[in-house]
């Protein structure tokens, strides 16, 4: 609602670039007012760039910074939509909305879900915790990313998913259920791969696996070869080469038309690399993005505004891995084991720490406010204080609120932090 009533059109009017009539005959808006209007309000930053990949394909090459997943998603969501007779100018519009609503949906029970199952509290069906954490994620600071045509319900929909999985899959192994765990962390695998062709920091959920093989691999060398461990430390192979997939195929499919068969005079510069990689060039070449580029005294406004969601994704991933028990706390209502409890709470700490700290020295340090709803543990150890420290986990939660109201109303606007 604060985002359809904001004002005007900011000082951008990149969505008028997407108008279409008569099929494909691009036409450009000749009035700011025609983008200021209804549910072009969510047409903004990133959003352009998805909603004409899903009407037009990649055209341009800076348009390989956003992956293939999202906008394969609503084009095909798109096509249902018109099927059933329903149409948006431009096309793709309404599909990407309705895209985000139902995958934020389906996150938060996912979320619910997760947390029942890493906290026991399925076992306790009293407990508020699963519903609180759930709630956050509704109150994330991510705001109205999250319900715009952008790729953070999506990528938040599969990567909780896939950890929710990953916890069934430990379960099912500590049960001696060794088909069912192979094939829930095979899943688990194509979850986080389809992640991380949603958004490339799904590639961190490749952890998870490392994590896993190390344990099994160390579970062969003191205990001995068998076949449960060797099924095991397969089906985490298969896992870790799918998530590894999810990033390799885009890559391919861009070398193929940028690289491949061309002449020395037409290839681009990234061809040549010893790892060439159309994602990681677009973004430095276009977006300047790298190492501590982002570093300068005009973007200390940005790292403040940021600043909420580092500490929080960084202290709560800390905490946990030093207060396994905070989450884990009573290893006999448990299902899984106190050990195995504590190296997944460890697989869900690492990734989100890691783009905490990659947020912090090398990206656009604003985005990590969205990026963050992809990862849940913050949510669950919040939802956990909320219990024990109310007072002060009050201020977090009435940050969100007010950051993502703001956010709302400058979003529509075209303003800054995108």
């Amino acid at each position: 609602m604060v985002t359809l009533a904001a004002p005007g059109v900011g000082y951008d009017t990149s969505t008028s670039l997407l108008s279409w009539k008569d099929g494909r005959d691009r036409i450009i808006s000749t009035t700011p007012d025609d983008m200021s209007s209804g549910c072009l309000k969510f047409v903004r930053w990133d959003a352009v760039y998805y909603t004409h990949l899903s009407d037009q394909g990649h055209v341009f090459e800076q348009e390989w910074a956003f992956g293939i997943g999202q906008s394969t998603a609503i084009s095909w969501t798109s096509r249902c939509l018109s099927q059933l007779g329903i149409t948006s100018d431009p096309p793709s519009l309404l599909a990407g909305i309705l895209l985000s609503h139902i995958a934020h949906w389906l996150s938060v029970i996912q979320l619910w879900a997760l947390t029942k199952v890493l906290t026991g509290a399925d076992q306790a069906t009293n407990s508020p915790l699963p519903f609180a954490a759930a709630a956050l994620h509704i109150l994330s600071p991510a705001g109205v990313f999250l319900a715009a045509p952008q790729s953070e319900s999506l990528f938040a929909f599969l990567s909780i998913s896939g950890f929710l999985g990953y916890m069934h899959a430990t379960q099912h192994f500590h049960r001696g259920l060794v088909l069912a765990g192979c094939a829930t962390m095979i899943c688990v695998g194509m979850s986080f791969s389809t992640a991380t062709m949603v958004r490339s920091n799904g590639i961190l959920a490749g952890i998870p696996f490392l994590i896993e093989a190390s344990s099994t691999v160390m579970a062969i060398f003191f205990r001995g070869l068998s076949a449960s461990r060797l099924s095991r430390l397969a089906s985490v192979v298969v896992g870790g080469l799918l998530v590894a997939f999810g990033m390799v195929y885009p890559q391919a499919r861009a070398y193929w038309e940028y690289c491949y068969g061309h002449g020395a005079e037409d290839k681009r510069s990234w061809c040549n690399q010893t790892v060439p990689s159309i994602f990681t060039w677009v973004q430095s070449h276009y977006w300047n993005v790298g190492p501590f580029r982002y570093w300068t005294v005009s973007n200390l406004p940005l790292f403040l505004l940021a600043a909420p969601s580092l500490w929080i994704l960084i202290y709560s991933a800390v905490d946990i891995v030093r207060h396994p028990r905070l989450l884990i706390r009573d290893a006999q209502q448990s299902p899984t084991p106190a050990s195995a409890g504590e190296r997944v709470l460890l697989s869900l700490a690492l990734p989100q720490l890691i783009l905490a700290l990659l947020a912090l020295t090398s990206y656009h340090v604003q985005i990590i406010t969205r990026l963050s709803s992809g990862y849940p543990l913050w949510y669950i150890w919040l939802a956990t204080k909320l219990q024990t420290e109310s007072k002060r986990t009050s201020v977090v939660i009435r940050w969100m609120v007010i950051y993502a109201l703001i956010q709302a109303g400058l979003y529509a606007s075209f303003l800054p932090p995108a």
